[in-house]
């Protein structure tokens, strides 16, 4: 999981909370010597806060063997988890194109008798399009038509 905020930002942000709180003391009538060494560990807790991991990081487990309540809120969730994954290119290569990539592996075994997405037939079966999205790091999610298109060819 990867921070909220990269470390110069986070420093930055620090400051400016601390800054801020002790201008708001000796506004409200806190003598300068007092307002600092309060306003100091809000400043680092604002550090601490920004440098944690994402709360809203969503751990993929596998599916559970029989099917359940949690089966279908995960169904349900599904279509955020893929909104998310297209403003964040980091979800998107962490968490949907590796269990994608898995899927049309495993597709790709039981209807072509083909090991995996770096066999050279590949490319041709799945289309240049889905096996870019699949295999490329850099590669965006689509729009839902175009990414429901591709993976109606699996």
């Amino acid at each position: 999981m990867s921070p909220l905020l990269g470390m110069a930002r986070a420093i930055t942000l620090a400051v400016a909370v601390t800054a801020v709180t002790a201008f708001v003391l000796t506004r409200v009538g806190a003598p300068w010597h007092w307002a600092v060494p309060i306003a100091v560990p809000v400043g680092a807790l604002a550090l601490l806060a920004s440098r944690l991991p994402r709360a809203t990081d969503v751990v993929w487990a596998p599916l559970p063997a029989t099917i359940s309540t949690a089966t279908s809120a995960q169904a349900g969730s599904l279509a955020g988890r893929l909104a998310e994954a297209a403003v964040d290119q980091d979800r998107f290569v962490t968490r949907v194109q590796p269990r994608l990539r898995r899927l049309a592996e495993a597709r790709l075994r039981q209807r072509h008798g083909v090991p995996g997405l770096d066999d050279p037939r590949a490319p041709e079966l799945l289309g240049a399009d889905l096996h870019r999205l699949l295999t490329d790091p850099t590669a965006p999610l689509p729009e839902p038509s175009k990414l429901a298109d591709l993976l109606e060819n699996l």
